[in-house]
């Protein structure tokens, strides 16, 4: 019997865990617990990933019944995308969501940008050259206009740096900080030129430097950083903020003094709309031009309809599962072993994700420089995984709680809970809205977790450094790391990578750190992905491999 769910909530606060339904999962819950029992065992991998596929057919079937009057009226000179969230703020230096990222990268411009072919570009600075081992000089294009008309100046190059580098202060409030430690000082040397001078040598500043929006010093102190981050935001990227309804849509219109001309589109809609198959209906109907994270099932029907196609590229993008070593079970090296053993990786990247996708043996992309192909994945074994869990002291199972604010992965996330519940990690999932959830179950009801289900995209730098230090260390900087992880030794070898210049010291490094963290296993290891678009055929854009939707390439087919 088929039950229509209660109405979503969409508070921060956990609810009771809710039990799965005969048929269809329950999409639309926020927790889930998933337990084990009744001949059904036997089948429920099978099972999961059969009623995973069911939920986007039905989802998609309701969906299309239900496309909100007016979805589609948009003109000729605006294109929209459907995004799964808003991120918490558009202050490109107070979040770390790529949701945020997405929008961010059209409001502002960074001193570098990077190509399609992933090369190096001038932005506002016009040319750069090191000086010395940490030392960098950046010359800056004259004449750029913030979106209030002011000029951009060295002032503002180096109020954006300090604002995320805090100088004296101890405890660092911008999730952008991780990105640039490693900068010491930033000094004017004329009103066109400044040095950026790293505390040791840093071989991924340039890198580091792609995604660095810079911000208006003058338009922030008169506005304050609560408006500059909502109503008031301005940046000196394509188009300018129109208006944002939170949860709902964010407008942009072409900024007409932009240094690089006008855009091919005028305005820009960024609609939050959680569901992949509600985005699917929407693209159909022409809501919406651009979707993203297209699932497996529905990916044919893209492709066959007639006012819609497919692209899809390799990405950094690596899946995992944060594992609390702190506390018990995960405080337990046979534990988080067992955890690894318990996935099928392969069935869930062939059956859930249409074989786009690469099983990983760490959290280091194939992509990444300092990838060691020689370590290799876990396969999958359950009965390996249990006799584990018994070594590590649960003979008879244990209960632990998984969270995620992956909404557009929920159908995975409940797998994965599945398949670690039948070796007898017996998992509670729970789903929460993005944004401030990520500050909640990390600093404050993280602590009753014993784990996050997450993706890490390497802020589409291709080194090994931009997901291991986020993800493992420990100190500040290390976002996710410092909440889990506690591998004896790790945080000095990725201190002793990240500031070397020797690329083959590097690899050397990277090889080392990969080896120990597939042993100790602080993270349940899944998959790359690729970024699969769904593209309204009226628009002329393909997918990225560094994960980016630069809207300035957009343009009209025909």
């Amino acid at each position: 019997m088929f039950m229509v769910p209660p109405p979503r909530d969409s508070s921060l606060k956990g609810g009771p865990a809710i039990h799965a339904l005969p048929l269809f999962p329950r999409l639309l819950y926020r927790h889930r617990t998933i337990r084990p029992g009744g001949p059904a065992q036997s089948r429920s991998r099978r099972r999961t990933l059969m009623r995973c596929w069911l939920t986007g057919l039905f989802a998609l079937t309701l969906a299309a019944l239900v496309v909100p009057i007016g979805a589609g009226a948009q003109g000729k000179d605006t294109i929209t995308v459907a995004l799964p969230s808003h991120a918490p703020t558009l202050d490109p230096h107070m979040h770390f969501e790529r949701v945020g990222v997405l929008v961010n990268i059209n409001m502002f411009d960074s001193l570098l940008h990077r190509s399609a072919k992933l090369e190096f570009e001038p932005s506002l600075a016009v040319s750069w050259k090191a000086l010395s081992d940490t030392m960098w000089e950046f010359k800056l294009r004259k004449g750029v206009k913030f979106h209030d008309g002011s000029i951009m100046t060295a002032e503002d190059v180096k109020f954006s740096f300090d604002r995320v580098l805090e100088p004296g202060q101890e405890k660092k409030k911008s999730p952008q900080y991780g990105n640039v430690r490693a900068i010491k000082e930033v000094k004017i040397v004329d009103p066109d030129t400044i040095h950026l001078i790293t505390d040791k040598p840093f071989p991924l500043l340039l890198e580091r430097l792609v995604y660095f929006g810079i911000v208006p010093k003058k338009h922030i102190e008169k506005v304050g950083e609560e408006a500059f981050g909502s109503t008031a935001t301005v940046g000196t990227g394509p188009w300018k903020l129109v208006e944002w309804k939170r949860d709902q849509h964010i407008r942009l219109e072409a900024f007409d003094q932009h240094w690089r001309g006008k855009p091919a589109f005028r305005y820009v809609v960024f609609r939050a709309i959680p569901e992949v198959a509600t985005a699917v209906a929407e693209l159909k109907t022409g809501g919406v031009d651009i979707i993203r994270n297209v699932n497996a099932d529905l990916m044919p029907d893209l492709k066959s309809h007639p006012q819609t196609r497919i692209s899809t590229t390799p990405i950094l993008r690596v899946h995992y599962i944060s594992l609390d070593m702190r506390s018990a079970p995960f405080d337990k090296k046979a534990a988080r072993q067992a955890a690894n053993y318990a996935i099928d990786k392969q069935a869930m990247i062939q059956k859930m994700m249409a074989g786009l996708g690469k099983q990983v043996a760490t959290v280091v992309q194939p992509a990444a420089f300092g990838f060691d192909p020689s370590v290799a994945p876990y396969s999958y074994d359950a009965k390996k995984a249990k006799e584990l869990l018994a070594q590590a002291g649960y003979p008879n199972g244990v209960d632990i709680t998984l969270h995620s604010a992956a909404v557009d992965w929920r159908p995975h996330f409940e797998a994965l809970g599945q398949m670690l519940t039948e070796v007898g990690l017996r998992t509670t999932v729970k789903m929460w809205d993005p944004g401030p959830a990520w500050n909640k179950f990390f600093q404050a009801e993280g602590k009753a977790t014993n784990g996050q289900y997450g993706s890490w995209g390497n802020y589409s730098v291709f080194d090994a450094d931009a997901v291991l230090h986020p993800l493992y260390h420990t100190e500040p900087g290390g976002w996710i790391g410092k909440h889990y992880a506690r591998v004896e030794g790790l945080d000095k070898l990725i201190d002793e990578a990240r500031s070397s210049i020797d690329q083959a010291k590097r690899k050397r490094i990277y090889a080392e750190i990969q080896r120990m963290i597939r042993e100790e296993a602080p993270s349940v290891f899944l998959w790359t992905q690729n970024d699969t678009l769904g593209i309204s055929k009226k628009v002329a854009y393909e997918a990225r491999p560094d994960e980016w939707l630069w809207l300035f390439a957009a343009k009209p087919a025909n």
